[in-house]
Formats: C-alpha cells, structure tokens, sequence
C-alpha cells in the first residue's frame, strides 16, 4: 500500500501533489499555469476540483454557464489570447522599468565622474526629449519615466558609493597579505589631505591596488596624526 501511494505522487504534477485535470478548462474557464482563473485572473491556491467547482460555481457560474458547445470553447479561446496579451504587457513594463531605472544610475554615475552639479540631469532629460521627439518617438513615454531630478541624483550617486565600498570590501576580503601607501597633499583651503591607498594580492597570486579613502587633516599633521586616520579608516 505504501509502495502504491508513493508510485502515485511520482507520477503526479506539482501543485500539493495534485495533477490539473484538462477538462476543468472547459468546464470552469481556467488555465492549468498556477491554476488561474481565465475570466477574473485571480489564482487558485489548492489544486482540487472542488477548489475549481467552488470559484466557478460562487463567481462566474450565473454569466458564463450560458455558453455551450462550440461557443464555449470559443469563449475560452478568447480570454486565453486576452490572457498571454496581458502577460506580454506586463513582462514589457517590467523590462521598461529595468531600463529606465538603469539609465538613471549610468546618468547619474556620468555627472558625478564629470563633476558637475547634480541638477544637471533636468537638463539631460531635456535633451534626451528633444532627441527622441526628432530622432524615435515611440521612445518618448521611457524619457518621461526617467528621473534624474537633482533629489534623484544625488541618491543615485550615493547608492553608487555604498555599492563601491562593499565590492571593495569583498574584494579585499580575499586577500592574503596588504600594503598601505600614504600620500599627504593641501587643497586650496590649505587643509591637509590624506589619501590611503591600500594594495592586496590574493592566494592565486592577483594584485589589487585601490584608493581606500580620503581623510581631512585640519589639527596637526603629525606622524601619529597620520597612523591615527589611517586607523580610523
């Protein structure tokens, strides 16, 4: 008996070991991916027929059991093509929706390796506009979805900064052995400034040089000033 009972489950579909009965298309309108309902889209979490009958039967029963035959079949052909046109729709705007949001970080990472203002981005969009109006108008509704607003900007450059720091952090991590070189330069303000480069090679003998930091120097700059932010770094 157990021999039968674990026969039977290998055999069957997933959805809590219960296998989705063709028929049940034709007689309650819906669709075997994740038992959906073809008429309201809403999903049937147990796959059994009296969880299908119930939903029909409560729902839908009074307005579509008045299809026969070959009108029916017809019916559920017609909200199957509804079905898949909506999932196309869907699938496109979330795709549309990576885009804009991954020309907005490259933007934002363009103005800050430029040095310019953040507000600069207000005036990239613009152009962008102009050349989508002229250039590919179906283009335009993405321009419009786009915010490089000077707010928008600046978040995008900091997520940026956050990602950097950690992808330092991994890389370093990996390393077997490391070396700090200092160099200590006055800006225009005549602070100090301390730039901390920081190298590592890894077990499979790869060297890695980066910038670790830059620290301000306003006290004394003093030897043990310098081993002071090198240790808060």
């Amino acid at each position: 008996m157990a021999s039968a009972k674990r026969r039977r489950c290998d055999t069957e579909s997933c959805h809590g070991g219960r296998v989705f009965n063709p028929s049940w298309t034709t007689d309650y309108f819906v669709q075997s991916t994740s038992i959906i309902c073809l008429i309201c889209l809403e999903k049937i979490a147990v796959c059994k027929s009296y969880n299908v009958n119930r939903h029909h039967t409560t729902k839908h029963a009074v307005s579509y059991d008045k299809f026969k035959g070959q009108f029916r079949i017809d019916k559920i052909e017609l909200l199957k093509k509804t079905f898949l046109a909506q999932q196309s729709v869907m699938k496109t705007k979330v795709i549309s929706s990576y885009s804009v949001t991954k020309i907005s970080f490259l933007t934002a990472e363009a103005i800050s390796k430029s040095g310019r203002p953040f507000c600069t981005g207000d005036l990239l969009k613009n152009c962008l506009k102009i050349f989508c109006k002229e250039i590919c108008p179906e283009k335009t509704p993405t321009v419009e979805d786009l915010s490089l607003s000077l707010l928008t900007v600046a978040r995008r450059v900091e997520d940026l900064s956050k990602n950097i720091e950690l992808s330092l952090k991994e890389i370093l991590n990996k390393c077997e052995a490391y070396s700090l070189a200092l160099d200590e330069s006055t800006d225009r303000g005549d602070t100090a400034q301390l730039a901390i480069f920081i190298r590592g090679i890894t077990s499979n003998f790869e060297v890695i040089e980066e910038l670790l930091d830059i620290n301000h120097m306003k006290d004394t700059k003093r030897g043990e000033d310098i081993l002071s932010e090198v240790k808060k770094t």
